[in-house]
């Protein structure tokens, strides 16, 4: 039987895939490898992985292997684009090039999102279109800075909901009662918001959403 994915599954993959090699992602969903490769393909992803054995591939190009891997989780999508690059055309090795070519397409893919992104200097509208793209980690550092999620109730709302996202469920919790003090509306919304799901199912957390 197919696997399937909930959001809390996916939320995980995206913030562990980096830091966790394909094996262990497998083993945390007990399932085996290839349906969790699968996924990461779907979800444009790479899991953490050992580079290709030195003697399987030139060691120059190992060199820029690594240090387009560098550019890449530095999210500099066009210095690891062109590195991979580098690698791809230089390479006769079929796994070594397909590595390459799945990080290439991965760049391509944030360039063309940084290109698309919002023009606006809103920075709660930044918050929501990086949370849109999955920066959950991002979208939170945007509605903490300068203190903004304990004055403005539209970031400590949007705060709340990423943290719930990311089964940080105490955090959330304490965010969200932040979110209802500057605006008790946010109580209703929260209510019926599916990204508080876990919350209110939750005896600890239940009390948020109860009317007086």
């Amino acid at each position: 039987m197919a696997k399937r994915w909930k959001k809390e599954d996916v939320t995980y993959l995206k913030r562990y895939a980096k830091k966790k090699k394909l094996d262990e992602l497998a083993e945390r969903f007990k399932t085996d490898s290839d349906t969790v490769q699968k996924k990461l393909d779907e979800l444009s992803i790479l899991a953490l992985d050992s580079p290709p054995k030195a003697h399987a591939v030139d060691p120059d190009l190992l060199k820029i292997y690594e240090q387009g891997l560098k550019a890449f989780h530095q999210k500099k999508w066009k210095a690891a684009s062109d590195l991979f690059t580098r690698v791809l055309d230089g390479t006769d090795q079929v796994e070594f090039a397909n590595r390459a070519r799945r990080y290439i397409e991965m760049c391509r893919r944030q360039l063309q999102a940084s290109s698309s992104a919002p023009r606006d200097t809103d920075p709660f509208l930044m918050a929501v279109y990086e949370r849109n793209r999955g920066n959950y980690e991002e979208a939170l550092d945007l509605c903490s800075r300068g203190g903004r999620q304990g004055k403005d109730e539209r970031f400590a709302y949007l705060a709340a909901s990423l943290l719930a996202i990311m089964g940080e469920e105490d955090e959330a919790a304490q965010m969200l009662a932040q979110a209802i003090e500057l605006n008790p509306k946010n109580r209703i919304h929260a209510y019926h918001d599916s990204d508080f799901d876990s919350l209110r199912e939750s005896s600890d957390h239940k009390q948020l959403f109860e009317q007086d």
